[in-house]
């Protein structure tokens, strides 16, 4: 599962390296602003930003599947309180 993370971060990685470079670039310099910024920083940053959101789906840990063997770790086992025996089982 590990080396298949890692290949995927680095196809990740190499994507980002080629949409970063002269063809893609080359599309976005123009003088005309959006929203007040040039087309060129907002796909920058649109990229990074998206290369982070990719990456962090690619590293963050999957929930386990519960195991089928009738035991539940969502309530914990209840503790004598203080000054009594815990019950003998």
């Amino acid at each position: 599962m590990r080396a298949r993370r890692t290949a995927l971060v680095f196809f990740a990685a190499a994507t980002l390296l080629l949409l970063i470079n002269y063809p893609w670039l080359s599309l976005f310099s123009t003088r005309q602003l959006l929203f007040g910024l040039p087309p060129l920083l907002l796909y920058l940053f649109g990229l990074w930003f998206g290369f982070i959101l990719v990456v962090r789906l690619i590293v963050q840990p999957q929930p386990q599947a519960e195991a089928d063997n009738g035991e539940s770790d969502a309530v914990a086992p209840r503790s004598a309180p203080a000054g009594e025996p815990p019950d003998a089982e």
